[in-house]
Order: structure tokens, then sequence, then C-alpha cells
């Protein structure tokens, strides 16, 4: 695939995502839950039923566990998207990076969604196949806001939100399309918000 960016041009800074002030609160109160966790489980298992209620309470503060590391990895390791003109590259907090190579990217667009009287927007990349794991914020989000987008019921792709993440849509478009090759389609629908009876 033929990029439209000079051979000569450096590769992008890296454009850190960091999550919203406003939502700071939540990677901490799941580390609050995990401590309290913690401490609830010691005591279980000096306990007079810690030979049984010990290892189910042990089980079942893994999930507690996975969502405090996940949170924690916003605060100390911020979601990263490095573009260049070989690849999109997402580096999620508590995972390995993810390249995503120009011949899988069909579409990157930076739009405006309006529900009810609430207005968001977001930088959605639409792939080929998948990326990212399943269960990953950009990827989970890309599932929820398809139908609005008039997405296929399988299609690929990523979404990132700027009403979690402290980035402005239109401005990293720009990043990437210095980089994008010709075939992929890069569009700006920021101006006129889409109006969109889907909740999401």
């Amino acid at each position: 695939m033929e990029n439209s960016a000079s051979p000569a041009q450096p590769a992008a800074r890296p454009v850190v995502l960091r999550l919203r002030r406003t939502l700071i609160w939540v990677p901490l109160a799941a580390i609050a839950v995990a401590v309290l966790w913690c401490v609830a489980a010691a005591s279980v298992f000096d306990g007079p039923n810690g030979g049984f209620a010990g290892p189910v309470m042990a089980v079942s503060g893994v999930a507690v566990l996975v969502a405090a590391a996940t949170f924690a990895g916003y605060l100390v390791r911020p979601l990263r998207i490095d573009v260049d003109a070989d690849a999109l590259t997402v580096r999620l907090p508590t995972w390995l990076a993810g390249r995503i190579d120009w011949d899988d990217v069909t579409a990157v667009t930076a739009l405006a969604v309006r529900t009810g009287t609430r207005v968001r927007r977001f930088l959605v990349v639409d792939l080929r196949s998948p990326a990212l794991p399943y269960i990953s914020r950009p990827r989970s989000m890309y599932r929820r806001l398809a139908p609005a987008l008039g997405r296929a019921e399988h299609a690929h792709g990523l979404c990132f939100e700027e009403q979690v993440f402290d980035f402005d849509a239109a401005e990293l478009l720009g990043v990437v399309a210095a980089f994008a090759p010709d075939e992929v389609a890069v569009e700006n629908r920021t101006v006129e918000p889409a109006d969109s009876p889907w909740e999401f």
C-alpha cells in the first residue's frame, strides 16, 4: 500500500490519552476496593471457616485484583497511540502494544454523535480484522457504537472517546492523516453531530 506521507517525514510523536480528571476517582476506587478485599480475605483465612471460605474468597478476588490492576494502569501507564508511515500502534495500559498495519485499516473518522441533548465525540478506526483484546475499552466501545454508525453487525474496529480520555478527536485525526496511505479514508465529521437514538 502506497503511503501519502513523505519518505523523509519522521515518525509522529506518541499521543498519550490520559483519563480525564473527572474520572480519576474510578481507578482510585478500584485500588481501594482491592485493598479492602485483601484485608477481608486475610481475616476470613484466619477465621473458623477459613479452610472453606478462604479459598472461595481467594478465587472470587481474582476479578477484583484484575480490575484494580487494569484501572491503575490508566494512571501509571496511560493509553498511547503511535502513528508512523507503516502502522498505527495502540499501547494499552496493561497489555503489550498492538501494531495495526495500514493494510488492515479501512477508515479513520473523527465524529460527533448526539443522543438527546448530549453530544459526544470519538475517533473511530475501522479495521478489516480484529485488533487488541476483546474486552479492551477501544474495542468494546466500537461494538457498542457500531449500530449508531451504521456498521455491520460483526464489523471490526476501535473507538477512542473524548469523554473518557483527555484528547481532541479532530487533532488526533490530523496526526493520523499525515501518515495514512491514500487508500485509507480519513474524514472529520465533528462539525455537524449526527443524531442517533442509540444510548451508549
